[in-house]
């Protein structure tokens, strides 16, 4: 009888313990969405702009100096574009993919679709692991002052703007958004601790077309392996930003090894705009609750999707939203230690079902588990709980 009642005993332990382990491993890290959050303050607003005293040229600034060579972004590496939250479908990244543009500024119609572009892809390298973690201390120069702009230096910045100095807000609001990046992106990018990286601010989209031979449509560019931003003085600016450093931050971790799928790049980038940005498209909710209802692609579809050049305006707004859902379910669903090793082994070249089987076990031992955990998931949401505001 002694034998059988500790038997017992022992099995209820052994159920309770691992009970235990998995209510621990998916419940993840509890973090507080905004506790640690620094606040967002456009200085282009119009509440901003009718406080903000009109700037004035600083005379300690650093003198301007040769233009240099290359301030147009690198066509060796997109940076793809992000939803928009007034109107349709934008570029804003440099060396473009299509899509939707959370921040570009208003300039064509709504509805015109971006141009095609085609995202390279480097091939995988032997011993990648090695080599980036031997190549990410390697300090990228700061560019030279452009003639006509003006130097401003941040602990983790130097801003380069037309006419006058960046003011103050500007400079609080990128140093509050790399706080607010660093959140979710500090262990893609250990070099932004130490490093900066540079703003080019054009006064108006004029010259920053000019200099950067961008389309219309584009709000903003960015050159990954320069570390540099490409944008206009707009109300949209945050958003820009936001988006535009993720591809910095989050995009230059692939730089040594296979590069990250369009999938998960436009996905953490919109959802660092909306969560840590604060900047949601206006139709992201809408097709959220699309999402709840079945819509999407297939998750196998949906990760071999290259570009969304040619499609309609409503299939790359639902495409955005999946992307935008499926990483922020893969992030929350378990420690950002898990989604790191994700980002980590599809680096390293291997392909999507390992990774994921890899960084977050059983059951997700194809995309198929993947696809029923995540439309479960979504489809207990409702607009009250949902994390995308009005």
């Amino acid at each position: 009888m002694d034998v059988l009642l500790r038997l017992r005993v022992l099995i209820w332990v052994l159920v309770i313990g691992l009970w235990g382990v998995l209510v621990y491993q998916y419940l993840g890290e509890t973090e507080p969405q905004t506790a640690q959050m620094k606040p967002v303050v456009n200085p282009y607003s119009i509440a901003a702009v009718a406080q903000a005293p009109e700037a004035e040229p600083d005379a300690s600034a650093a003198a301007p100096g040769r233009v240099e060579p290359n301030v147009a972004p690198a066509p060796a590496r997109p940076a793809p574009p992000a939803p928009r939250p007034t109107a349709g479908l934008r570029e804003t990244g440099g060396s473009v993919s299509s899509g939707p543009v959370v921040a570009a500024a208003s300039v064509a119609p709504a509805s015109r679709p971006p141009p095609a572009a085609d995202r390279p892809t480097l091939a995988p390298r032997a011993a990648a692991r090695r080599q980036w973690r031997e190549d990410r201390t390697i300090v990228v120069p700061d560019p030279p002052v452009p003639p006509g702009f003006e130097k401003s230096v941040t602990r983790h910045f130097n801003v380069y703007a037309e006419q006058y100095p960046a003011s103050d807000r500007l400079l609080e609001l990128l140093e509050n958004l790399h706080g607010n990046l660093m959140l979710d992106l500090a262990s893609f990018s250990p070099w932004a601790r130490d490093q900066k990286v540079s703003v080019f601010l054009f006064k108006n989209q004029d010259t920053y077309r000019r200099v950067t031979g961008r389309p219309p449509w584009s709000g903003g560019a960015s050159s990954v392996p320069k570390r540099k931003v490409f944008l206009y003085e707009s109300a949209e600016l945050p958003g820009i930003l936001a988006h535009e450093l993720t591809h910095i931050y989050f995009d230059g971790f692939f730089l040594e090894g296979t590069t990250d799928p369009l999938w998960l790049s436009e996905g953490m980038a919109t959802l660092v705009q909306v969560e840590r940005g604060l900047a949601a498209p206006n139709w992201l909710r809408e097709n959220l609750r699309s999402l709840e209802g079945g819509a999407g692609l297939p998750l196998e579809s949906f990760m071999s999707v290259g570009t969304t050049s040619g499609w309609e305006d409503d299939k790359v707004r639902l495409w955005y939203a999946q992307a935008f859902s499926v990483v922020r379910y893969l992030i929350r669903t378990q420690y950002r230690s898990s989604f790191y090793k994700f980002a980590s082994h599809l680096r390293d070249g291997r392909p999507a079902p390992e990774a994921l089987y890899r960084a977050y076990g059983a059951p997700y031992t194809r995309v198929r588990a993947l696809e029923i955990a995540w439309r479960h998931e979504i489809s207990r949401a409702t607009a009250a709980n949902s994390p995308v505001g009005e």
